[in-house]
């Protein structure tokens, strides 16, 4: 028996959303299980532009592929949302590159992303599509500026950074938790727009800490503004020298005081969201968490730039976190920085 059109399209539907939904855990872990506790349209949407940020990342990240390239295709990626012949194009580029290989395997399958992307609501596909345009131009525009490798020349170019890579994920989100959260009216999306910014730029910031020198050596990008490292007789050049142990750990100390700073805010913006708001609540209290526990490390940790040790939370203390998340987003209080203080699981 011959199947309908419309039975073809829902078989190719499923058969995409299984792909994404499987491919999540490989890309990224903490996210795979924020997102698991999402539901129906919100959690297809959060899934789907999670997985068109990846993959913008994924070629702004690749060490090997050529700088023209990845600049015309970081340019030409928002046309796929009305092009279905470049994705091929796009799906062909996975072949250049040389990066992880479940990114790349995730660049392969575009178009199944695709497919899951126009079965969302409209409402829905246009808070992605203005996120993911704005970080694919704002990641070309660095990488045309640093062709060699990114280089912060300052705190100010620093957030603007972190604005097109992390920033935008924040009003994304925030605009997702407006049309299918609960009880957030336009007064409560206002406060909520206040610090959603610095929420993605708080994750992004103790993501840049954490992984210093592995940027430095894998991706040739040092993403500590340079006037800071002026402040102590450092540049981008020197700061990973041994023998410039001390000074580069004060600068990496006021980076560590802009991450707190940011964290602090980002506790704001999860207490703004109404309780009624359970599954959306955990998402965003369990990457923070966890960004909370990873910043105590890099604090304790002697030297980030020259330990041995690789900053990482372990799977029991992220056991003890995803408890602790789901908790918290019943209850507000659990959020204070007095009682964070004292979870022995987060220092």
């Amino acid at each position: 028996m011959d199947l309908s059109t419309n039975q073809k399209l829902d078989i190719e539907y499923q058969a995409s959303l299984k792909y994404c939904l499987t491919i999540l855990p490989n890309v990224s872990r903490s996210f795979a299980i924020g997102i698991e506790f999402l539901s129906g349209e919100l959690q297809n949407s959060v899934l789907i532009g999670y997985l068109l940020c990846r993959i913008i990342d994924t070629i702004e990240d690749d060490k090997d592929l050529d700088v023209s390239l990845k600049e015309k295709f970081l340019q030409e990626f928002p046309k796929c949302f009305e092009n279905d012949f470049l994705l091929k194009e796009y799906q062909n580029l996975a072949k250049k590159l040389s990066g992880d290989k479940q990114h790349i395997n995730l660049l392969e399958n575009l178009d199944k992303v695709f497919v899951v992307f126009k079965n969302l609501k409209e409402e829905s596909k246009e808070v992605l599509k203005k996120c993911v345009i704005e970080m694919a131009y704002g990641m070309a525009d660095f990488v045309k500026r640093y062709p060699k490798g990114i280089r912060i020349s300052s705190v100010e170019e620093y957030k603007k950074y972190c604005y097109y890579v992390a920033g935008t994920v924040g009003v994304l989100l925030t605009d997702l938790w407006f049309i299918h959260g609960r009880c957030i009216t336009i007064q409560k999306l206002k406060q909520l727009n206040e610090n959603s910014i610095l929420f993605g730029e708080a994750l992004q910031t103790v993501n840049i800490l954490k992984d210093i020198v592995w940027d430095a050596n894998n991706e040739n990008s040092i993403y500590i503004p340079e006037n800071l490292l002026k402040k102590y007789g450092l540049d981008h050049s020197n700061f990973l020298f041994p023998e410039k142990k001390q000074q580069s750990g004060l600068a990496i100390k006021e980076m560590l005081m802009l991450a707190k700073n940011d964290v602090s805010y980002s506790l704001e913006y999860v207490k703004t969201l109404p309780l009624a708001n359970f599954r959306i609540r955990f998402f965003c209290i369990f990457p923070l968490l966890l960004a909370i526990a990873t910043f105590n490390e890099i604090q304790k940790s002697d030297s980030i730039i020259f330990s041995e040790k690789i900053i990482k939370v372990s799977r029991k203390r992220v056991f003890y976190i995803k408890i602790y998340s789901i908790l918290a987003s019943l209850f507000n209080f659990l959020l204070s920085d007095r009682l964070l203080n004292k979870i022995y699981f987060l220092k």
